[in-house]
């Protein structure tokens, strides 16, 4: 039973983190754009580098679950963090987390979203 639940915990993460992957790789060039308005390093760059990190993430929790899960946990915790700056700084920004199509502002639902996958990589780094 622990096992069923931390599989089916390690395959929804995996399913969030290839969304988010696809949803930034369909336009790079926005998601871009969304980086440097989020005053980011080299947002070109990043626009190829995040989502190629989530995929391979999404790989990772499919096929070493327990791995997968705690690199998405300290990926969740590095996100987090910046966003909960961005919204101590009330920065006006769209959330791009899932892609270029993001129009909701950085704010405290993005925050407890990501509380929400922390819990669940943590389910499946302590049952799996």
């Amino acid at each position: 039973m622990m096992f069923t639940l931390a599989a089916v915990a390690a395959a929804s993460l995996a399913l969030v983190f290839a969304w988010a992957a696809a949803g930034k790789l369909r336009s790079p060039g926005q998601t871009a754009e969304g980086f440097a308005a989020l005053h980011l390093p080299r947002p070109d760059a990043l626009a190829w580098a995040v989502p190629g990190i989530e995929l391979a993430t999404a790989v990772a929790l499919l096929v070493r679950p327990v791995w997968g899960a705690l690199v998405a946990f300290a990926l969740l915790t590095g996100f987090t963090v910046f966003l909960a700056d961005v919204v101590r700084r009330g920065v006006p920004v769209s959330c791009h987390c899932f892609g270029a199509g993001g129009d909701r502002p950085v704010d405290r639902r993005s925050l407890y979203r990501n509380g929400a996958l922390l819990a669940i990589a943590l389910c499946v780094i302590v049952l799996a």
